[in-house]
């Protein structure tokens, strides 16, 4: 049987591919920190306040509303929880897919953290450079 944190994981990328940003932010901690590596126009770490507007509208900016994932497994516990992902988008009319883990770390039902580890850093570069 899955873990209820499999389920509030699966809710919330379901929520995410909806467009349901507010959905998102609901199920996270007033204090969440989101980790996104690398040297992007968007690496560093983002808050709930700039979650939507510091973040997430880069990436659909950059890749002109293209961009896609699919859940490939949640695997959790009480504390934390990994997703992998295969994500997608156009840039320069070209098709660019890569593999991401995220990596959650929970306080009661709520996301606290989120680290992103793409299965190579110089690919997920080279997307969003």
């Amino acid at each position: 049987m899955p873990h209820p944190k499999e389920a509030l994981l699966e809710e919330l990328y379901g929520r995410f591919g909806k467009g349901d940003m507010q959905g998102v932010l609901e199920m996270c901690t007033d204090d969440i920190v989101f980790h996104v590596p690398g040297n992007t126009p968007f690496s560093g770490d983002h808050t709930k306040a700039d979650f939507i507007s510091g973040w997430i509208q880069k990436v659909m900016e950059l890749s002109g509303g293209t961009f896609g994932e699919r859940a490939v497994i949640f695997i959790a516990n009480d504390d934390h929880g990994i997703a992998v992902l295969d994500h997608w988008l156009e840039r320069d009319g070209k098709r660019i897919d890569y593999r991401v883990d995220h990596i959650w770390r929970f306080r009661g039902d709520k996301c606290c953290e989120w680290t992103e580890r793409p299965g190579s850093e110089a690919e997920f570069e080279r997307a969003w450079a």
